[in-house]
């Protein structure tokens, strides 16, 4: 029985060793080209860039979404 745990646990840390390198394969390229396009400082930026937008996107779908639960909530109660 306990050996069942051993594995089940070694299956799910094999898994996060794939995702983890299959993820390094596709941005590693995309890492490199950028750096030796724009340099260090260039790169950084570029990269913060990215990130802020992917996280003003999500905070825009977030509040999108709450707004919609917000409206369903309002609609229920005044029928």
């Amino acid at each position: 029985m306990a050996n069942m745990g051993e594995n089940e646990g070694l299956a799910m840390f094999r898994r996060a060793i794939i995702i983890v390198a299959i993820l390094l394969l596709i941005l590693a390229p995309i890492f490199l080209y950028v750096y030796l396009e724009r340099g260090l400082e260039g790169s950084i930026d570029w990269f913060a860039d990215r990130i802020i937008g992917v996280m003003f996107a999500g905070l825009l779908a977030g509040a999108f979404v709450l707004f919609d639960k917000l409206s369903n909530i309002l609609s229920n109660k005044q029928d």
